[in-house]
């Protein structure tokens, strides 16, 4: 993995970039190992973990277009040419040189937090307390736990309650080390990531929010642990585990699901509002500037109208939502196509691209405590038919009786366009049929996939492959058989 360890060289340097984030940079003139040996450096280096979320391989707009594209909530329009990106996803034509980009960029993230936590013990003193130095602490093991759970969703078949645990999974890196390491399993990558965020929920004070720092929902609370947790146990199948913790997070008086109008003005915020619906999410900032242009302005530009047009939604996805839903008001029509308006820009942004992107919302615990419930959980006061309408009955939306359909369409309409859809078709063993394809392979036309086929776990990139002799590609793109 010697590119990943190489990319690590600018790790001091990116933390400088945070511009807009934090209220308050760090020194550029500090070393990496300066920079590690002192509580306040490794307050910034943790601090510095979530600029690679606003990459362009990841929440700037890859890792949420890919899974719209691949699972039938997405399409390329008609209405405009568009710039011709995004053209290989909806066909699912990858190979390991054209494949999901999250790789390099999770393991750098990786190696970061893995400088912190490997650090951190014994570093008491220049005004931090052991206390402080424990909220800094899990919040690396969250950033190291959820880029691992990203990329095994990513690059592995899925979970599927046990049944492929012992399959090829990702390297689970606990040490920021160079080296050629082999894949681990599946099951081990989710043990070790419940064990991370089992510690991190533990070392975390209840009340603790990063300081110095423009958007404090853009940085791990405790809250944004249990949900991470509830997420991960579902994948798992521990239903009893993901309702447990997203009851944790329900019951939280720090958050609650918007009024309508409410709801429709949470995606131009410039900053989270405390109080609402946003758990935690991806702050995005021009002033962030070690992404260029190209990079930043990826989700606003690519799924409006107005900017480049790539992508749009499909017929069968617009057609789920009521009149009175409050989630229709959400696409815009061009000619017959529908684009999502859920990344304008923010309102108090001088650029209208800038846009940050929910990654955990109080409407996804709802929904994962249904599921939970559904297939056997038990939680007192509520239901899964209580859940389930919480959540369509604050959006306007008819009453719902549960099922396994209606809590997957119900998902589906919830959290379109925020990166969910691919990944719960893949962890339920669940085939897809995309009704409104509109690829230049027409052959792949309604063509369905079952949830245990090869094809559900990306190719590793071929640099990786080549950089690492220990490194096993997936075999259903394994050029070499």
């Amino acid at each position: 993995m010697k590119k990943i360890v190489i990319c690590l060289s600018i790790l001091v340097l990116a933390m400088t970039a945070c511009s807009d984030f934090l209220t308050e940079e760090p020194k550029l003139s500090q070393t990496k190992e300066l920079t590690l040996a002192k509580p306040s450096g490794l307050d910034d280096s943790a601090a510095g973990l979530y600029l690679y979320l606003q990459s362009n391989a990841w929440y700037g707009c890859q890792y949420v277009l890919n899974n719209e594209l691949m699972a039938g909530n997405a399409t390329n329009p008609v209405s405009k040419p568009g710039s011709g990106r995004y053209r290989t996803e909806e066909p699912w034509s990858f190979t390991e040189s054209s494949t999901w980009s999250t790789w390099s960029m999770g393991y750098i993230t990786i190696a970061a937090a893995n400088n912190v936590i490997n650090n951190i013990d014994g570093k008491v003193g220049d005004g931090y307390t052991q206390a402080d130095l424990d909220n800094i602490k899990a919040e690396a093991l969250f950033m190291r736990a959820f880029v691992h759970f990203q990329l095994v969703t990513i690059y592995a078949l899925p979970y599927l309650n046990g049944t492929n645990a012992n399959e090829l999974g990702v390297p689970y890196m606990k040490e920021a080390v160079i080296g050629s390491p082999a894949r681990d399993s599946i099951g081990y990558c989710y043990n070790n990531i419940v064990a991370d965020l089992v510690e991190a929920e533990k070392l975390m004070q209840d009340d603790y929010q990063r300081a110095s720092i423009s958007d404090p929902l853009a940085s791990v609370t405790k809250p944004a642990i249990q949900a991470l947790l509830s997420r991960v146990y579902l994948y798992m199948g521990r239903w009893q585990d993901a309702a447990d913790a997203a009851t944790k997070v329900i019951k939280n008086n720090k958050f609650k699901l918007y009024s309508p109008a409410d709801y429709l003005a949470m995606w131009s915020q410039n900053v989270a509002s405390q109080g609402g619906e946003i758990i935690f999410e991806m702050y995005s900032s021009k002033k962030n500037d070690s992404w260029d242009d190209s990079g930043w302005t990826m989700l606003p530009y690519i799924t409006y109208v107005d900017g480049s047009a790539d992508v749009c939604a499909t017929e069968d996805l617009f057609n789920m939502y009521e009149a009175g839903d409050v989630r229709s008001q959400l696409f815009v029509a061009n000619e017959n196509d529908h684009f999502i308006t859920k990344y304008l820009g923010k309102a108090a942004s001088v650029d209208p691209k800038e846009n940050n992107v929910p990654i955990l919302r109080l409407a996804e615990m709802y929904l994962n405590r249904a599921e939970a419930i559904l297939n056997g959980a038990r939680v007192e006061g509520t239901t899964a038919e209580k859940d389930l309408n919480t959540v369509a009955e604050a959006r306007g939306a008819s009453h719902v009786s549960p099922s396994a359909t209606t809590i997957f369409d119900e998902r589906r309409k919830e959290l379109a366009f925020e990166g969910h859809i691919w990944f719960d078709y893949k962890r339920l063993g669940k085939s897809i049929k995309r009704e409104d394809y509109r690829a230049q392979q027409t052959q792949y036309q309604n063509v369905q996939y079952s949830g245990n086929e090869g094809q559900w776990a990306m190719p590793i990139p071929l640099s990786e492959i080549n950089a690492n002799p220990n490194m096993v590609q997936n075999p259903y793109y394994d050029t070499k058989k």
